[in-house]
């Protein structure tokens, strides 16, 4: 058994990042950058934050769509444009859960607590909407 073997080390990886393939920006306009590869991260991210039900429900093509034609419709200019965007979203859906779970009835968590965080991620939806015109230099 060699040493690696009894350590589990790996051998280091060596990663490219100046792939032409992955550089055509073909992606820009949800991600905001030249990066493809960063483009599907923003909008992979973004798609993750959906809420799904831990009974099973899972999240729909139509609302994975939706997160990538609101991306589109901010259209990032940048990769920072771009982190600010998907947590727009972000912040913009867990809000709304939380408004919609206030107004249920029968929920573990009191009705004010939803609404307290919901007025916490609105005000942070706000925050990053500032954060974002006064970086395109609209603040």
């Amino acid at each position: 058994m060699t040493k690696q073997e009894q350590t589990g080390a790996t051998e280091p990886k060596t990663l490219a990042v100046s792939d032409r393939e992955d550089r055509k920006g073909v992606l820009k306009r949800i991600g905001g950058s030249q990066s493809d590869d960063w483009n599907h991260l923003i909008a992979n991210q973004a798609m993750q934050a959906l809420w799904e039900d831990p009974g099973g429900a899972t999240v729909e093509d139509k609302d994975r769509r939706a997160i990538v034609g609101a991306l589109d419709g901010i259209s990032p200019g940048d990769e920072l444009e771009g982190m600010m965007a998907e947590q727009l979203i972000a912040a913009h859906n867990a809000a709304m859960k939380c408004y919609r779970r206030a107004m249920l009835e029968d929920r573990p968590l009191p009705r004010r607590e939803h609404l307290d965080q919901a007025n916490k991620l609105s005000r942070t939806w706000a925050a990053l909407l500032g954060a974002l015109g006064k970086h395109r230099g609209k603040g």
